[in-house]
């Protein structure tokens, strides 16, 4: 198979040469062209939903590093001022009154405390937010994916219509030129206003064919000038050709690649991962933890001068051991739940990347099949191509001789004009196929 694709491509490459050449197809190559590439290009560099998914990785990562504050100890200072009344005091003999604590009492300390270890609960809600984090890289690159080749085809579909509508104008040209020369016949007596009325209906066809075209290329540019972050009104000038690139369409070999390339893939892991991590958070939720503090400061109200501020310390060490981790139904069975709750969401990302695997190799096949039906109808276009142009010419030669009717003369110019726009739309679906399969398998547009 690969051999016979080989030989097509080869033909095809001839076809495609003769077909459009090295020559632009837009408004011509100039110092404002744009390139297919650098317009996707400007496109993932100034797009907005590309933003969004940025500012969402910055998020996350930021949760990261919330979750990893828990790790270090915290700290504070503490001011503070009494004022009792009554004095607590007592009397004794020769010595009068005693007292026990001063009427002001100041206090300023500094403490910290935190967590020494905890069976690694802390780290498991880190590692939880970094998946989150990988999700998130997905979703960009799959925003960049989508945004990339709908440049590409809104691009090549600009390109096909300014073509076809060159192809419409030149129908429209001969159409009004066989016109002035059927109205002379008319004159001349050879011919009938029939034949001009006729000929009269084909030209209006023909020009609303061609506001259709217009049309369509006007919503075209539309959708690029969004997407490039255009004023409206804008001049979109393209440079671009309808070239073809071989590529390998062997669907086993492509689809390896494309398991191993596609963001979807990686998204259904991350998703799978970030479901493991959420089962390990639950699972620790009742993990046992020791926990220090340390307070130094000073204060008044020591003997045997209760007014003099005086250094002073406190230190202490609490393990905490959850009784619910020990009888769950403390806890309302809160740990059994989540777990059960978290292994489901495994079996489901688990089911989730079965179903992208076979989309995957659905799209691949797709693909192919596709690109296979796009060399076919290139080469029955081109042949088409040349048989309306040669049909043309006879149809005029015997025309002037009199042997067809001025009906069969317009069938062939309208066959010509039509066999000319499916061979531009063959090429268009040709490079388009060309593109979705790079899509399907993965590789990147950027």
């Amino acid at each position: 198979m690969v051999e016979i694709m080989k030989s097509r491509i080869k033909i095809l490459s001839t076809v495609i040469f003769l077909s459009v050449a090295t020559s632009a197809f837009g408004q011509g190559v100039g110092q404002d062209s744009l390139t297919v590439d650098k317009a996707v290009s400007m496109v993932l560099a100034t797009n907005p939903s590309i933003q969004q998914a940025v500012e969402q990785i910055n998020a996350t990562e930021a949760g990261v590093g919330v979750s990893r504050s828990s790790l270090y100890p915290e700290g504070g200072v503490s001011l503070g001022y009494t004022r009792i009344g009554p004095v607590p005091a007592f009397s004794f003999p020769g010595f009068g009154n005693i007292l026990l604590a001063p009427a002001n009492n100041y206090d300023e300390h500094i403490g910290f405390s935190g967590t020494v270890y905890d069976f690694d609960k802390r780290q498991k809600s880190i590692d939880l937010s970094k998946t989150q984090v990988e999700s998130a890289k997905d979703r960009l690159e799959l925003v960049r994916q989508e945004l990339a080749y709908r440049t590409i085809q809104t691009f090549y579909s600009i390109l096909v219509l300014e073509r076809s509508i060159r192809v419409q104008n030149d129908e429209i040209g001969n159409l009004n030129q066989h016109l002035l020369m059927t109205k002379k016949r008319v004159e001349a007596g050879t011919a009938t206003d029939f034949d001009v009325l006729t000929t009269q209906v084909r030209v209006a066809a023909a020009e609303n064919q061609k506001i259709g075209l217009e049309n369509s290329l006007e919503n075209a540019k539309i959708a690029l000038r969004r997407l490039l972050g255009f004023a409206p009104g804008s001049p979109i000038n393209l440079a671009g050709q309808f070239d073809e690139t071989p590529v390998t369409l062997n669907v086993d070999s492509l689809t390896a690649v494309a398991l191993r390339n596609r963001v979807e893939v990686k998204a259904a892991d991350d998703q799978i991962a970030t479901a493991r991590a959420q089962y390990n958070v639950a699972s620790a939720i009742y993990n046992p933890s020791l926990n220090v503090a340390f307070v130094y400061g000073f204060k008044n109200g020591y003997e045997p001068n209760l007014n003099a501020w005086r250094g002073n310390f406190a230190a202490a060490a609490q393990l905490q051991v959850p009784i619910s981790g020990v009888i769950p139904f403390f806890g309302g069975y809160r740990r059994d739940n989540m777990e059960q709750q978290a292994s489901a969401e495994i079996k489901a990302a688990q089911s989730s990347r079965s179903v992208v695997e076979d989309l995957v190799k659905a799209d691949v096949e797709k693909g192919v099949s596709d690109l296979h039906s796009a060399v076919d109808k290139l080469q029955t276009t081109n042949v088409a191509v040349q048989q309306a142009e040669s049909a043309l010419s006879l149809a005029r030669i015997r025309y002037e001789a009199g042997t067809v009717t001025n009906l069969d003369l317009l069938d062939a110019e309208t066959a010509l004009a039509q066999a000319r726009l499916s061979r531009l739309q063959a090429l268009f679906n040709f490079v388009i196929g060309r593109y979705e399969l790079e899509q399907a398998v993965g590789e990147k547009a950027w």
